[in-house]
C-alpha cells in the first residue's frame, strides 16, 4: 500500500478510514469522547501555540490595542458600548484578550524565570484560553462562545485552515446513555468545523454506530458519497420520513419543542429574545445549547454575521413543524397527524376557496370561536393570542383592525358571543399595529385587563421586546429629537415607574411587570368592594399604568386599537348606574390616552398640580395643532350605536374642562378631537371597502365600489335601515379576495353567502336565507329537490319561503328540460345617483348652526377685558376673540361619519377617578337639531354667543 498523500485543507468536516485518502496531521486529539469538558481543554492547549504564533504573524502591536483590533474583525458588536453583552460574547472577548497577551507579552519566555506575579497571570490566561465554550471558562458559557473565540479568530487569521484530527473513543461512544451528550459533543465538532479542517478517525462499528443514532448529522457531515459539499442545508424538498427523524426523539425535551414552535422560516429571532419570551420559558444559558443541537439537526439555521446571533427554521425545519407537532407543541407522528387533518380538515378541496356552509354540520362562527376564550383557572391563559385554525393570522387581525377609525371611538352594531370567561382578553399585532380584544366587565375590571393585556408577558416578548425597544430604549429614539431618550419618555411622554434606575430594557421591565402584578392583584380584591377611596387611589394608579403603556406604544411607532365588546348593551342601556359607569369608563380614559408629538396630551391639557406641571419638557404648539390619540377605540354590541349621545355628551363634559391657564388664553395647546364615528352607516362601509383595495391592491372602479357599498347595506344589515356591520363587510370581501385580485359583486356575495343565517341578509327568514345561500352557490340553475336537499330544508319549508326568494333582484327562474328551475343572474348597474343619497337625512336641507371649537386666541395675552371665570365662561361676550368653526350641512369626501345632537354642559372634572358620576344630563336650551357633520367631542371652553345663548 503506497504512502497517503496530503490531502487539500478545507473547513468542514471529514471522515478518516481505510476507504480515504487522508492523512492524520496537524493536531491530534486521543480519546475523544461525547463529553466535551474531557477534550475540549486539551484541544485547545494544543491549539494554544499555534494561535499565539498566528497573532504574532499578523500583528507586533501591544497586546490591547491587538485584540480590539481583532475584536473588531470577528465581534463587531462588543465595539458598541451600549450594547449588552451575551455570556458566550463576554466569554469570547476574554478568550481574545488572554491568547493576544499570552502571545506578544509573554511569546516564547521561559515561565518558570517569571516574577511570581506573572506566572500566576500567566496560568490565569491560560485557564482562560483551554476552557472557553466548555461551561467551566469565566462566565461558565456554551459552545457559543467556543464558535465566537478561537473559531472566528482563526477563521480571521488563517487563510489555510489548521488541521485537527480527531480519535473518536469507541467504547465511550457506543456505551453512552445520554443521547443529548453525544448531540453536545458533535454540536461542537459541528463548531470547530467552521473554522478548522476536521477530520474524524472513527472504526466501521463506531461510524455504523454514529450513522443509527445521530442519522442527520452524520448524512451531514460524514457521508461524503451522497454529498460532497459540506453545507448544513439539505437544498431537496423535505420527506416525511427525515422530518420524523430528525425530531423524533425530541419526546422527552419539550422546551426544544416550545423553541422549534415559535421559530419561523420567513423571520429570523435574537437569542435574546427568544430567552425573555414566556411562551417559550428557556433559560438565557439553554437558548445556545438548544439551537446548536436544532442545527445539527438540519432543523434551523444559525445567522452568526449580524451583531447578534439569529435563528430561523429550514425547509426541513418549517416541515417538521408542520407535520410532527400540535398546536400545544406536543410531538405527533405524521401518520396520527394526517387522521387527525382527515377527521377535522377543512370542508373544501383547497383551504384557500371559499367554503360553503353544510347542511347539518354544527361549525362553529369565527365569533363563537373567539367567545371560546376557556378557564384561566384551568389550563387557560388569562391574555392570549387572537387565532383562529381557519383563517390565517393576518386576515383575523384585519377583520378586528379594518373597522377602527383612526383617533375615534367607534360604534359597530354587532352580534358578539359572551365569552366563555369575560377576564381573559386577546392580542394581535403586525409589526406596526397591536390590536386588544377584551369583554366590558364594569370600569374597574375592565381597566385591569387592559392593563394586564398591554403589559403581559406576551406583549413584553413579542412587540415591546428588547429588539424593538432598544437595551436603553435607543430604538424609538430619532435624529429629529433634540433630547435624550430618558427625557423624552420621563418628561415628554410622561411615561411612569420610569426612574434614573429604570432606564435599561431589563431594569424597566422588572419594575413595570412588578407594578403590573400589584395592580392587578387589587383589581380582584376591589372589584366589588365599597371602599370609595381604595377604589379611587386604584384608578388613578391603573390610568396612569395604562397612559404608559400607550405612551410607549406610540414612542415606538405602533398603532394601538383596542376592540371593547358589549354582548349584552341593550341590559346595560336600560341600567342607568350601568350605562354611566361605560359613559365616564370612556371619558375619563379614552382623554389621558392622547400626544402631541413626544408630548403627553393629557397633561398639556388637563393636568393642574404643579408638581407635576414643572416636570415637563418644552412644547412648541403649532397654530391650530391637534393631537393623536395614542390608542383608538370600538365599541361592538348589538345597539352599541344608540348610545352615540350618552357617550358623546360624557366626553363632551369631560373635555371642556381644560386646565385655566389654557382656558383663559394664558397658556397655548393644540386641540384634542374625539370623534364618536358610527362605524354601520354608508360613509363607514365605504371606508372600510377602499381600506380593503388598498391593502389587497384590488382594482375597483368608483362606480364598482358604490355598489359593493349598495350591496353591503343589502347584505349585512335590518331592511331599509342602510346599515351593515363591518365585521361582516371585511371577511366577506377577504374571503373573496382568496378566489381572485379583483372579485365581481356577485363573487363578493357568493363569498356572504357563508356566512351564519343571522349575519347573512338578515330581514329574511332563516328558510328564505337558506334557500338565497344555495342559489348563490351553485354552480348552475337548481331544481325543487335539489334546493330542499343541499339547503337542507323541508318540502313545506321551501313552499312557503319561495315566494320571498324569487322576489329578490337576482332570483330568476330559467327552463331546463321542461322543468322550471331557480338560478341567479349577474348584478347590473342601477342607473348612476350620487351615492350620498343613500345616507342623508330627510331635513338636510336645514342650516346647520356653526359648532365650535376650542382655538388658540391670536391676540397677545394680557388683561384686554375680564378674565374668564375657573369653568371659561367669558363673563362679558367676547365673541370676537373666538370665531367659530362653521360645518355646513353639505357633505364632502372628507365627511366619513353621521352624527346626532350633542350638548356642551360643563361639569366639573376629577382626574383619574371614577367614583365620580356624572349628573343626569339636562337638555340645554339651545341644543343642536340633527346635522350631519362628524361629531367631534373637542376640548374647549364654553363660549357665549352674541344672542346670549351658549355654543
Amino acid at each position: 500500500m503506497g504512502l497517503r498523500q496530503p490531502a487539500a485543507r478545507k473547513r468542514g468536516i471529514r471522515l478518516i478510514s481505510h476507504e480515504t485518502a487522508l492523512s492524520t496531521e496537524g493536531i491530534v486529539c486521543t480519546a475523544v469522547s461525547p463529553r466535551v469538558t474531557e477534550w475540549i481543554p486539551d484541544l485547545l492547549a494544543e491549539l494554544k501555540p499555534h494561535t499565539e504564533g498566528a497573532i504574532r504573524n499578523c500583528t507586533a502591536t501591544d497586546p490591547w490595542r491587538a485584540s480590539a483590533q481583532l475584536l473588531n474583525q470577528t465581534l463587531p458588536a462588543c465595539q458598541t458600548i451600549d450594547k449588552k453583552w451575551t455570556d458566550d460574547v463576554a466569554e469570547a472577548v476574554a478568550y481574545t484578550r488572554a491568547i493576544t497577551s499570552l502571545a506578544l507579552t509573554y511569546g516564547d519566555t521561559d515561565v518558570d524565570a517569571l516574577s511570581t506575579y506573572h506566572q500566576q497571570r500567566h496560568a490565569t490566561l491560560t485557564d482562560t484560553v483551554t476552557t472557553i465554550g466548555t461551561g467551566r471558562g469565566p462566565v461558565n458559557a456554551d459552545l457559543g462562545a467556543l464558535a465566537k473565540g478561537p473559531v472566528a479568530l482563526h477563521r480571521e487569521l488563517e487563510d489555510h485552515p489548521t488541521v485537527l484530527t480527531l480519535l473518536l473513543d469507541g467504547d465511550a461512544w457506543t456505551s453512552l446513555t445520554d443521547r443529548r451528550t453525544g448531540v453536545r459533543a458533535l454540536a461542537a465538532i459541528a463548531v470547530l468545523a467552521d473554522g478548522f479542517d476536521v477530520r474524524l478517525v472513527a472504526s466501521p462499528a463506531v461510524h455504523r454506530h454514529l450513522s443509527k443514532r445521530y442519522p442527520n448529522w452524520t448524512e451531514c457531515h460524514l457521508d461524503l458519497t451522497a454529498r460532497r459539499d459540506r453545507s448544513l442545508h439539505n437544498h431537496s424538498a423535505p420527506t416525511v420520513e427525515a422530518a420524523w427523524e430528525a425530531i423524533r426523539d425530541l419526546d422527552t425535551e419539550p422546551g426544544k419543542q416550545r423553541l422549534l414552535g415559535h421559530l419561523s422560516a420567513d423571520d429570523a429571532r435574537r437569542y435574546r429574545d427568544l430567552s425573555t419570551d414566556p411562551a417559550i420559558d428557556i433559560a438565557d444559558g439553554t437558548v445556545s445549547r438548544y439551537v446548536l443541537d436544532l442545527e445539527t439537526r438540519e432543523l434551523v439555521t444559525i445567522g452568526r454575521r449580524g451583531q447578534h446571533n439569529t435563528v430561523q427554521l429550514t425547509d426541513l425545519g418549517q416541515f417538521a413543524v408542520q407535520r410532527c407537532l400540535d398546536d400545544d407543541y406536543n410531538l405527533v407522528h405524521p401518520d396520527q397527524r394526517r387522521l387527525d387533518q382527515r377527521l377535522t380538515g377543512a370542508p373544501q378541496e383547497s383551504t384557500s376557496t371559499v367554503s360553503p356552509r353544510r347542511a347539518g354540520r354544527e361549525t362553529p362562527t369565527l365569533d363563537e370561536r373567539v367567545a371560546t376564550t376557556g378557564n384561566p383557572d384551568a389550563d387557560a391563559d388569562y391574555v392570549q393570542w387572537l387565532t383562529d385554525p381557519t383563517n390565517s393570522p393576518d386576515q383575523l387581525h384585519e377583520r378586528f383592525s379594518t373597522v377602527a377609525h383612526d383617533d375615534a371611538i367607534t360604534l359597530v352594531d354587532d352580534q358578539p358571543d359572551s365569552f366563555e370567561d369575560g377576564r381573559v382578553a386577546y392580542l394581535s399585532h403586525t409589526n406596526d399595529e397591536t390590536l386588544v380584544v377584551l369583554q366590558w366587565g364594569g370600569p374597574l375590571a375592565t381597566l385591569g385587563r387592559l392593563a394586564g393585556a398591554l403589559l403581559s408577558e406576551k406583549a413584553l416578548s413579542k412587540i415591546l421586546s428588547p429588539s424593538r425597544l432598544g437595551h436603553e430604549f435607543e430604538a424609538i429614539a430619532n435624529e429629529t429629537q433634540t433630547y435624550p431618550v430618558d427625557r423624552i419618555l420621563r418628561r415628554g411622554h410622561q411615561v411612569g415607574w420610569y426612574s434614573d434606575a429604570e432606564t435599561t430594557y431589563g431594569a424597566w421591565r422588572e419594575r413595570i411587570t412588578t407594578v403590573r402584578d400589584r395592580l392587578l392583584a387589587q383589581v380582584a380584591e376591589l372589584t366589588d368592594s365599597d371602599d370609595t377611596a381604595a377604589r379611587s387611589d386604584l384608578f388613578e394608579d391603573l390610568h396612569g399604568l395604562i397612559a404608559s403603556a400607550t405612551q410607549l406604544y406610540h414612542a415606538a411607532g405602533i398603532d394601538l386599537t383596542t376592540t371593547l365588546r358589549v354582548p349584552d348593551t341593550d341590559a346595560l342601556a336600560r341600567n342607568t348606574t350601568h350605562l354611566q359607569d361605560l359613559c365616564t369608563f370612556l371619558a375619563k380614559t379614552a382623554p389621558k390616552q392622547s400626544a402631541y408629538g413626544i408630548h403627553s396630551g393629557y397633561r398639556m391639557l388637563f393636568e393642574d398640580r404643579p408638581a407635576k406641571l414643572c416636570r415637563r419638557l418644552p412644547a412648541e404648539t403649532d397654530h391650530e395643532g391637534t393631537m393623536d390619540l395614542t390608542m383608538s377605540w370600538v365599541l361592538a354590541g348589538p345597539t352599541i350605536t344608540e348610545l352615540h349621545d350618552d357617550i358623546t355628551a360624557a366626553l363632551s363634559t369631560e373635555l371642556t374642562t381644560v386646565r385655566e391657564a389654557i382656558a383663559d388664553g394664558t397658556e397655548a395647546a393644540p386641540i384634542l378631537e374625539i370623534p364618536v364615528v358610527d362605524g354601520t352607516t354608508y360613509p363607514a362601509i365605504r371606508r372600510v371597502i377602499d381600506e380593503v383595495a388598498m391593502t389587497h391592491d384590488a382594482q375597483w372602479t368608483p362606480g364598482e365600489r358604490q355598489r359593493l357599498v349598495r350591496l353591503c347595506l343589502r347584505s349585512f344589515g335590518p331592511a331599509d335601515t342602510r346599515r351593515a356591520c363591518p365585521y361582516d363587510v371585511v371577511v366577506s370581501l377577504l374571503r373573496a379576495l382568496n378566489e381572485s385580485r379583483t372579485p365581481t359583486l356577485a363573487a363578493v356575495e357568493r363569498a356572504a353567502a357563508t356566512l351564519s343565517l343571522e349575519r347573512f341578509r338578515p330581514e329574511l327568514t332563516p328558510t328564505a336565507t337558506k334557500l338565497y345561500a344555495t342559489l348563490l352557490r351553485a354552480d348552475g340553475p337548481l331544481g325543487r329537490s335539489e334546493l330542499i336537499e343541499q339547503a337542507d330544508i323541508s318540502a313545506s319549508s321551501y313552499d312557503r319561503r319561495l315566494s320571498d326568494v324569487r322576489d329578490l333582484d337576482r332570483v330568476t327562474p330559467v327552463q331546463q328540460g321542461g322543468h322550471r328551475r331557480w338560478a341567479t343572474t349577474t348584478p347590473t348597474p342601477r342607473p348612476k345617483t350620487p351615492p350620498v343619497t343613500a345616507w342623508l337625512p330627510a331635513n338636510s336641507d336645514r342650516p346647520a348652526p356653526p359648532l365650535v371649537t376650542y382655538r388658540q386666541s391670536t391676540t397677545p395675552a394680557g388683561p384686554t377685558g375680564p378674565a374668564p371665570d375657573r369653568r371659561g365662561r367669558d363673563v362679558r361676550g367676547g365673541w370676537d376673540r373666538h370665531p367659530p368653526l362653521s360645518i355646513t350641512t353639505k357633505p364632502t369626501g372628507d365627511t366619513d361619519y353621521t352624527t346626532r345632537p350633542m350638548t356642551t354642559t360643563n361639569q366639573s372634572r376629577q382626574p383619574n377617578s371614577h367614583a365620580h358620576q356624572l349628573p343626569a344630563t339636562q337638555d340645554h336650551p339651545n341644543t343642536m337639531p340633527p346635522t350631519t357633520h362628524p361629531t367631534t367631542a373637542v376640548a374647549t371652553p364654553q363660549t357665549q354667543l352674541p344672542n346670549g345663548g351658549d355654543q
